[in-house]
């Protein structure tokens, strides 16, 4: 089985297990090379991350745009690697997320698809059918208002109030300046 690994890193002909937010030396993995597409780009600095997606019930991931233009906010004019492995013995599926794989050791690459624009990329995908996206402004107001708490709570989670120069209290500021406003009352 072939597994797919997103990265921003060209030219690895190994892939090497780093500490992720699982406390656990690991490599990420997916048997959706859309989902791999979607980590090719890290629009916050670790440990944070902004991934918001999620599945439908077949199965294809759902992109939803958390603000106005997010997806090429995020990815547009962006470069990414999409490394091709296939699945080894040491491999595993410790996550929920249904297409999800592990790996603790390195493992050589295959292949590899270099995307010069992600976004343009992501937008081929929705255009086939492989990818949903939820585009800000087809949210519902109930929607809206669920996307404002969970930032809030994201806001007092890492106590970005604290740390008004961290990449990710910039991020979230510059998109959501009423919810931090809002926040720091």
């Amino acid at each position: 089985m072939i597994l797919y690994h997103g990265s921003s890193v060209p030219n690895l002909k190994e892939l090497k297990p780093h500490i992720s937010e699982h406390k656990k030396p690991y490599i990420y993995f997916s048997t959706n090379i859309v989902v791999a597409a979607l980590y090719t780009v890290h629009k916050t600095e670790r440990p944070y991350n902004w991934f918001t997606y999620g599945f439908n019930n077949n199965g294809i991931p759902v992109y939803t745009e958390y603000y106005p233009n997010a997806l090429a906010d995020v990815y547009s004019g962006q470069r990414g690697y999409i490394y091709q492995c296939r699945k080894t013995n040491d491999m595993s599926n410790p996550t929920d997320i249904n297409c999800a794989y592990v790996c603790p050791i390195p493992i050589s690459v295959e292949n590899c698809i270099m995307m010069d624009d992600v976004y343009a990329c992501l937008l081929k995908y929705e255009k086939d059918g492989m990818l949903i996206v939820n585009r800000f402004e087809g949210l519902s107001a109930k929607q809206r208002e669920n996307i404002d708490k969970q930032m809030r709570q994201e806001i007092l989670n890492y106590n970005l109030l604290s740390k008004p120069e961290c990449g990710y209290s910039k991020f979230i500021r510059e998109r959501f300046p009423d919810v931090w406003k809002k926040t720091a009352r």
